[in-house]
């Protein structure tokens, strides 16, 4: 089967970083570049971890910095200060203790960042292109909002755009709104409302997907190779932070980003799939960054957006070793 091309855009990154190592140890996709935008750390710590990403694959793919902030949300004080925020930091013996390390615990990379920026090569890549192109974006929608706010032409040049983002129900952010939607609701809403073909991973499907407690986390570094031992690795490290962070005794955690990647790899991973009527809030009140999925038409929707209600955790999770032994 011909590989399909594919831009992949992200914030690595822990969860990141298994979703990038999927997608480009996949026969399915060809990854012709990877752009990097501000999410859980900075822009310039996740061009390097992307880099890093690379060095450990032996892999060479282009990687553009993108946005270093969001399109429009920090431009109004206080408006992160209206809920109950989620605790992605806290001070432990001195030291500051985050969800996300800047750094993934990998050598320097010895790549370098191309010059062109993220919002430019994505636009210039799509209207370059006989074919349509494929987007799995796992981090916030601030590249692509951008893009699409320079030149809507490119529209007609995506296959689909693969998103990591929203929540049907409970946020994690905020009591309503998941972290990527939250951190640039105004670019989610462009994407959403752009008229491509976009299908929405949010928190509950990738929950019942991609959750991993530390005991398979063991067996998939029984497989031996780099990329295996490194993500097993990585994440029990990962469940073990967030014991401190959150005051929970949870042996278990969910790869967010790889459960979006999983269905563009494999279709097969997702069980249930609608086309719904989709918006982002962008109010700024206690609802900022939801996703808002109008279920009120009993009848088939006429919509480009498919939004994902359940996955199959016994061939996503075979699908990562599979992926991993590579």
């Amino acid at each position: 089967m011909e590989k399909r091309k594919v831009i992949f855009d992200c914030d690595t990154g822990t969860d990141d970083a298994v979703a990038l190592i999927a997608a480009l140890k996949s026969d399915n996709l060809d990854v012709i570049g990877i752009t990097s935008v501000r999410g859980n750390i900075e822009v310039d710590k996740v061009v390097e971890n992307n880099l890093r990403i690379l060095d450990l694959l032996g892999m060479d793919v282009p990687v553009y910095r993108g946005c270093h902030r969001a399109m429009a949300r920090t431009l109004i004080p206080g408006r992160e200060k209206n809920t109950r925020m989620q605790t992605v930091s806290k001070e432990v013996d001195g030291k500051v203790l985050r969800i996300h390390d800047d750094e993934l615990p990998l050598p320097q990379a010895m790549g370098k960042v191309r010059k062109e920026h993220a919002c430019s090569f994505i636009v210039d890549t799509l209207l370059g292109s006989d074919e349509k192109i494929d987007i799995i974006a796992v981090g916030p929608l601030t590249n692509l909002g951008v893009a699409f706010t320079m030149d809507m032409r490119i529209t007609d040049h995506i296959g689909t755009i693969y998103i990591m983002g929203g929540a049907l129900a409970t946020g994690n952010r905020t009591p309503v709104a998941e972290a990527n939607f939250y951190d640039d609701p105004e670019a989610a809403e462009i994407v959403l409302t752009s008229g491509c073909n976009v299908i929405v991973n949010g928190i509950e499907p990738n929950l019942e997907g991609a959750t991993y407690d530390v005991g398979e986390l063991a067996e998939l570094r029984k497989i031996g190779t780099k990329e295996a031992c490194f993500v097993s690795d990585m994440l029990i490290g990962w469940i073990n932070k967030c014991k401190i962070l959150f005051d929970t005794d949870s042996e278990s955690c969910c790869i967010h980003d790889y459960a979006a990647v999983s269905q563009a790899i494999d279709p097969l991973t997702v069980t249930e799939m609608k086309p719904e009527i989709c918006h982002v809030d962008i109010s700024g009140g206690m609802s900022d960054g939801m996703l808002v999925v109008d279920r009120r038409i009993p009848q088939p929707v006429d919509s480009s957006i498919q939004v994902v209600y359940h996955m199959d955790t016994e061939r996503t999770h075979a699908l990562l070793r599979e992926l991993l032994a590579k």
